[in-house]
């Protein structure tokens, strides 16, 4: 039997993990990601292809900057286009581990911007 639930949020305990990996990118501590903070972040990990799609994906406002309203508001979209907790779990550690950025399916980028 189906279910006409909408999909939920992201559970408390994904939530912590999201805001954790953003803490993480975000190094100086002022509850924004930007350009030269995911450059350093991915370092030598095509950084510049990582950074324009995580802000192509994110960044809704377009002001080159990620705030953890934004961030969190990505990965809950993430999940209610289809995608499992577990699936999220993965990318979240790929990411901390400095994977690259994966577009979701379902997921549609918020902007185009250049990242030089």
């Amino acid at each position: 039997m189906g279910s006409c639930l909408p999909k939920q949020g992201l559970s408390p305990e994904l939530k912590k993990q999201v805001i954790d990996i953003f803490k993480e990118i975000d190094t100086d501590g002022n509850k924004c990601i930007d350009v030269n903070e995911t450059l350093k972040f991915w370092h030598d990990n095509y950084a510049k292809i990582n950074t324009r799609a995580m802000f192509e994906a994110v960044d809704m406002d377009k002001n080159q900057k990620i705030d953890e309203k934004e961030w969190v508001a990505f990965w809950t979209r993430v999940k209610k286009s289809g995608h499992s907790e577990d699936d999220i779990q993965e990318e979240l550690q790929n990411l901390r581990s400095r994977g690259s950025w994966v577009q979701f399916i379902g997921v549609k980028s918020m902007n185009g911007q250049k990242i030089d």
